[in-house]
């Protein structure tokens, strides 16, 4: 039996340190598992990587403001000698930019299927930034890239909802899953809570993302220095970069400001903590919040994106009503005056169940939804393989 052919194009995967280039990696795994055959349409690395599947680098320029990612340039010819080799069944185009573009015009020349992401909530991303002006403008040219595809997949019903109401045509909901080898509470540390200077009995809130306006970390730590005032010891531990942590780390010489962290070590970062603050009202689906509860993590976020889906307050976290600066910091109080152990072990029960397998068949049965729609299904489905 033939296997499926899925060229896929994104400006951003890893080595980057971002939910997107993330998620795409473990769904790409669990992909070739299933026996696909995956082609990579990216941006060139800027550090080491060793590829696990073909890869075509293509040329990028730097973000403004997020100078950790590329935005890709048009690469006709590299994707059309791409696919004259490769001859995918399907073209999944996981950004929006210009290199994304590229291949949605050729894949419509070539009349090949085409199905599309939407990860980031632009409309909520251009109010941090100054840059409210642009959201319908952003919106238009987003509207009209996503409904020349044969759908939209995105994280989450909220997203789904938001986009519709926007016309967007045939959005579907592909949820991200969890690596719940990679994190478990197994991968506790004592060595690193001492670094961290708490004693195995001391409480530690942890922070996993960008240190940036976008991802509201000033409520994080002002629901912290709440907490703080009834608990001296409480630690609080952010993991990541970005343009606020120079500032916020001379004004808050308490905080553990840890850097970037990937991997196994990431793993024990989580592990090690005991509860898991995310203020951010900017997410599509937020996939650290998983990675949180697979570590036995209780989760402190507002009641949107995974959260909404994944956490009900009192057995998973508590969830606070959305922009509600005043709820968030009642829900951390909530939290830490209930049994975190026995909620971080319902978080982990509830992780169990979202595994990147079970996603990839998800998005496989999409796939071949979308070549019976065209027309272009055959007797070498994967269905018989999933």
């Amino acid at each position: 039996m033939t296997p499926r052919k899925i060229s896929i194009v994104t400006e951003t995967y890893v080595p980057d340190v971002n939910g997107v280039a993330i998620s795409l990696r473990h769904l790409i795994d669990a992909l070739v598992r299933q026996g696909v055959a995956i082609q990579l349409i990216r941006t060139r690395p800027r550090s080491a990587w060793t590829p696990v599947v073909e890869e075509i680098g293509c040329p990028g320029i730097t973000i403004p403001m997020y100078p950790e990612l590329q935005m890709g340039l048009p690469s006709r010819r590299r994707i059309e000698a791409a696919w004259d080799s490769f001859k995918p069944d399907l073209v999944y185009l996981a950004t929006e930019g210009l290199l994304g573009n590229s291949g949605l015009k050729v894949a419509m020349r070539r009349k090949i299927p085409v199905l599309s992401a939407f990860h980031t909530n632009f409309h909520r991303y251009s109010s941090y930034y100054g840059l409210g002006w642009i959201k319908t403008l952003t919106l238009s040219w987003l509207r009209r890239f996503h409904n020349r595809t044969g759908g939209t997949l995105v994280p989450s019903d909220e997203i789904a909802d938001l986009l519709q109401q926007e016309a967007f045509e045939r959005v579907q909901v592909l949820p991200h899953g969890v690596d719940c080898d990679l994190f478990s509470p197994q991968k506790r540390s004592e060595t690193l809570r001492e670094s961290w200077g708490v004693t195995p009995d001391q409480q530690v809130l942890l922070y996993v993302g960008r240190i940036a306006a976008e991802k509201n970390i000033p409520l994080a730590i002002a629901a912290y220095e709440k907490a703080r005032a009834a608990n001296s010891e409480l630690k609080f531990v952010l993991v990541g970069d970005g343009p606020l942590r120079d500032s916020l780390e001379k004004e808050h010489p308490e905080i553990e400001f840890a850097g970037v962290q990937t991997g196994e070590t990431l793993s024990q970062y989580f592990a090690s903590a005991d509860a898991f603050v995310f203020p951010s009202v900017t997410e599509t689906f937020g996939l650290v919040t998983l990675e949180a509860m697979a570590s036995a993590l209780p989760v402190v976020a507002f009641d949107m994106a995974a959260a909404h889906k994944f956490v009900e307050s009192g057995s998973e976290g508590v969830v606070a009503e959305v922009d509600n600066d005043d709820a968030f910091i009642e829900a951390l109080e909530s939290l830490l005056s209930s049994d975190i152990s026995q909620l971080g072990r319902q978080a982990r029960i509830k992780a169990e169940s979202l595994s990147w397998d079970a996603v990839a068949t998800q998005f496989i049965s999409i796939i071949e939804d979308e070549l019976e729609r065209r027309g272009q299904a055959s007797s070498s489905t994967l269905r018989t393989l999933v």
